[in-house]
């Protein structure tokens, strides 16, 4: 970060995650997950249980006053869709989160609304798999705004919000970890 550059909520839970983030993409991409479509669905039961975790931030009403298309961002149902496509059974989910402060909700949302830049990539593979947007990758696509559009309006939006800038970076920590509980869960 250069000495003029602004110091934002964004910039510091880039800053703050960069490690944790490394080692997740690192671990999911040497898990082989996007090699065949029977490793494939192990990522795809890996986003279940992610999105299945953060429904409740999707759903906070306080929040949705700082980011007015929430509920359009939730890729639940798309990963439902996902699982069906490709015949996964529905596993046995553990419990959505229970946050309720909104540093802390934004926080995880970091984590979540963050990996669809990297779901470009992504996508990508799925592709070379016989999937698209439409059929067993519908998680993966843009939002209905373009993937650029859509961080942006998302980073703006948190950005001018008065948020706890250490319980939303501790948050997002947390929320790498859970994230990578998961991996560990169902594809290791």
């Amino acid at each position: 970060m250069s000495d003029i550059e602004e110091k934002t909520l964004t910039t510091s839970l880039r800053a703050h995650t960069h490690n944790n983030h490394e080692k997740l993409d690192k671990r999911i991409m040497n898990l082989g997950l996007f090699e065949n479509k029977e490793l494939y669905k192990k990522f795809v039961t890996i986003q279940y249980h992610i999105h299945h975790y953060v429904v409740p931030i999707y759903e906070n009403v306080e929040l949705s006053k700082i980011i007015p298309d929430l509920g359009e961002r939730n890729r639940f149902e798309k990963v439902e869709q996902d699982m069906q496509d490709l015949g996964i059974p529905l596993p046995k989910l553990s419990e959505p989160t229970s946050i309720k402060d909104i540093s802390e909700a934004v926080g995880l949302l970091y984590v979540v609304e963050g990996s669809k830049l990297g779901a470009k990539f992504l996508l990508n593979l799925a592709k070379d798999m016989g999937l698209s947007e439409s059929y067993g990758a519908r998680h993966l696509g843009a939002d209905k705004d373009g993937r650029g559009n859509s961080w942006r309006a998302f980073r703006d939006a948190i950005d001018a919000a008065n948020i706890n800038i250490d319980l939303a970076l501790q948050s997002a920590a947390h929320g790498f970890d859970k994230v990578r509980s998961f991996v560990e869960k169902v594809a290791a």
